[in-house]
């Protein structure tokens, strides 16, 4: 298949890497070699800006790359190695240094050059990388709300493809087919592939971006971003004539592989170092998009041709029979990669050569499509599970905080960190014998054992008051525009430092923290449990016990929200970056890939979602109700309060009725009356409720009758008009009224 390492390409990046470690040690940069040092030096001009050689002043603090943003107020990174802790992780508004943080992280930085010293070119670039990744992430660059681990990683980028031309090539790939892949299988045997497939499509990503390298013979460093089924890598602008020789490659084995369900569309943009500009992006978006609209159009006449070949038809996703159909190759492959998930706790990343090999439909599983590509990964339960091999050179990426020096390496091996989301709920004893008698009742003989991943049906099952599977999914709200204009950023490839800051930023949020309250959800010792099938770039998608779901999504925004801000939010403030959300309930044995269209739609519900000044999305759609977040957190209590009311203080169940009823009739009165708010404050509703819920309150043990009133008086008094409380009381007491449902019709729900 060709490609191999381009030594001075590498060096170049080894010796830019080197630049930064002895700027932040306040050394002379290493003497690098005389080919490799003129194109470092001008790289680090281009990336860095200006004539004069950048300046790196560690005294400074570090603010975010938010604060780049149009609106947007500084806040500041806190000055420890990169860990997923709420002391660490989260920015502040105190812009104060601290110098003996600072200190360690120098010697950090000056020990991995020291201890890497040893290694081959190529694998000590990637562990100073990794060194930079954890310790320089909180360090300042010599461009505003850019780290010393970005600015470092794309002048190393910048510096490695100018060895080979003069001009720049940015490549971006990205998968289509993703939606069908993942999601176009049976609720019943969901659990067994849907984590498998989704990670799948992560390391293919990173698979495919690692094989155009290899090719192009550029380092680790040139992979600008991969994610999400995307990826994009910076090239010397000569490699602009082997994109299509690279879609015809992939294409090849993603037909033998996946039947042209999964396709790679390759588009490239080649620029001059001073001409880079955002139109660079959007003309590689464009050209992208262009390949996409014709997939597979590279492949020879014969290749082509196997698309349009008969195959036998599979039954359609919703049957639920179709979790009795041996699984292929393929299928068995991600069904065994989903378990190892559970208990993963690093990953070993071997690069390989790529060859040149053809499959049988249905033969290969997930890591021989892998390896065609140049990686060869294994997914390691538990740190003793490593073996050092002398002959092999391997990344050792750790999924979480543990500790690298932990680890006893081979001596080509690095270490570093790759933050994923892995969560799901394990079954214990208890949720065996549970699950054994639920599915004995519903006449099914499906199988679970201590330490399985809980499947669907048994986190129905488990869910409080209705027996439903939620479905979250949430990004963040415009994105292109946010990349776009908003984001203020200099001229030329120190605005490519810029746009790199601001998604590893993101990345940091998504495939960390959310992780991190995933597994804090699913240990809280509460009923029921969260599944992650993905978190990462820019948004999310879990699945578990639907009373989860409103609470969790409420958390990952107002934790988003301090990420953002470095504090908690005042009352009414507009972010600088917003979330919105969508969150469906579904029973167990609903189509999976149904239930992802269906919570796909309640987040275009909330991103429609438009206020009296003009502030639009940044909401959540809940029970077909859409509101703001800023009023999702008082439905929540208000339904916390309701249940209360109901379950503990012997209030009439009548009550929810009664105001989901009202919030009917309001609804009604605001389609008749688009207009203006006089119906809205005065029509029928709300005499008939005050009269309701008067005669719920007279109903009501003395001690709760003035909170009812009370509660009245917010529903139809003229107090606040038109603020809509009915609209987040009609929410919260649909949302009580299925926390408190009985249980008795557990057939009918399931």
């Amino acid at each position: 298949m060709g490609g191999g390492m381009h030594e001075l390409a590498h060096r170049a990046a080894l010796e830019a890497l080197r630049f930064w470690v002895a700027a932040a040690n306040r050394e002379h940069a290493p003497a690098a070699p005389d080919a490799a040092c003129d194109v470092v030096d001008r790289a680090a001009r281009f990336v860095c800006g200006g004539d004069a050689p950048p300046c790196l002043d560690l005294t400074r603090p570090l603010a975010t790359v938010f604060g780049s943003l149009q609106g947007a107020s500084a806040a500041y990174v806190r000055r420890a190695p990169l860990a997923l802790t709420d002391d660490i992780l989260f920015p502040s508004t105190d812009a104060r240094v601290d110098t003996a943080a600072t200190d360690r992280l120098r010697a950090a930085l000056r020990a991995a050059d020291n201890q890497s010293a040893h290694l081959p070119l190529a694998p000590r670039i990637e562990a100073l990388f990794f060194a930079f990744q954890r310790f320089a992430w909180c360090l300042p660059s010599p461009l505003a709300g850019v780290s010393l681990y970005d600015a470092a990683r794309i002048h190393a980028a910048v510096a490695a493809a100018l060895t080979a031309d003069s001009g720049l090539l940015l490549v971006g790939g990205d998968v289509s087919g993703v939606q069908e892949f993942i999601y176009s299988i049976s609720a019943a045997g969901a659990t067994r592939q849907l984590r498998g497939r989704s990670f799948y499509l992560q390391l293919l990503t990173e698979a495919c971006a690692h094989y155009v390298l290899h090719q192009a013979g550029m380092p680790f460093c040139n992979l600008l971003y991969a994610g999400g089924g995307r990826f994009y890598v910076l090239l010397p602008a000569s490699f602009e004539s082997r994109l299509g020789e690279w879609r015809r490659a992939i294409g090849r084995l993603l037909l033998d592989a996946h039947g042209g369900a999964l396709y790679l569309a390759i588009g490239g943009v080649r620029f001059a170092p001073h001409d880079y500009s955002e139109s660079t992006w959007q003309e590689l978006t464009r050209r992208i998009d262009d390949v996409k609209r014709r997939r597979f159009a590279d492949l020879d006449d014969a290749t082509f041709a196997r698309l349009f070949e008969p195959t036998q038809p599979e039954p359609p996703p919703d049957v639920e029979e179709q979790s009795a159909e041996p699984l292929d190759a393929m299928g068995e492959s991600l069904a065994d990669l989903g378990r190892q998930l559970a208990r993963v706790a690093l990953l070993s990343v071997e690069p390989v050569e790529p060859r040149a090999v053809s499959f049988d439909r249905g033969k290969a599983g997930w890591n021989d499509v892998l390896r065609v590509l140049g990686l060869n990964v294994e997914l390691l339960d538990h740190l003793c599970a490593y073996r050092v091999d002398h002959s092999r050179r391997r990344r050792v990426l750790l999924i979480d905080d543990r500790d690298p020096q932990s680890i006893a390496l081979g001596p080509q091996d690095v270490v570093g960190t790759r933050y994923t989301v892995a969560v799901a709920q394990l079954a214990t004893d208890r949720d065996v014998a549970q699950y054994q008698a639920l599915e004995r009742d519903a006449g099914d003989e499906q199988t679970l054992r201590v330490g399985d991943v809980k499947p669907f049906n048994l986190l129905a099952e488990q869910s409080i008051g209705a027996r439903r599977m939620g479905v979250l999914r949430m990004d963040v709200d415009d994105l292109g525009d946010l990349f776009g204009r908003r984001l203020s950023r200099p001229s030329g490839l120190a605005g490519l430092a810029v746009t790199a800051a601001l998604s590893t930023t993101l990345s940091r949020y998504f495939e960390g923290w959310v992780g991190e309250l995933c597994r804090r959800a699913n240990d809280d010792g509460g009923a029921g449990g969260v599944y992650a099938v993905y978190s990462g770039g820019d948004d999310l998608f879990l699945v578990g016990s639907w009373h989860r779901m409103p609470r969790l999504a409420q958390q990952i925004r107002n934790d988003f929200a301090r990420y953002v801000l470095g504090r908690a939010p005042n009352a009414g403030e507009t972010l600088p970056i917003t979330l919105s959300g969508g969150i469906t309930l579904h029973a167990a044995r609903y189509p999976l890939y149904q239930a992802a269209d269906d919570a796909a739609e309640a987040l275009d519900a909330a991103k429609r979602h438009a206020r009296p000044d003009r502030h639009a999305k940044d909401a959540v759609t809940f029970l077909g109700r859409t509101l703001g977040w800023e009023h999702f957190g008082e439905a929540a209590d208000l339904c916390a309060a309701l249940v209360d009311l109901v379950q503990a203080q012997g209030v009439p169940r009548s009550l929810l009725m009664v105001i989901q009823t009202l919030d009917a009739r309001f609804r009604q009165e605001q389609r008749r009356n688009r207009s203006g708010a006089a119906q809205f404050a005065y029509g029928p509703w709300v005499w008939q409720g005050a009269y309701q819920l008067t005669r719920v309150a007279e109903r009501s043990p003395n001690g709760v009758k003035a909170q009812i009133e009370r509660l009245r008086d917010r529903i139809v008094g003229n107090e606040g008009v038109p603020q809509r409380f009915i609209e987040r009381a009609g929410l919260a007491a649909r949302w009580a009224q299925l926390l408190v449902r009985e249980r008795s019709n557990a057939k009918e729900e399931r």
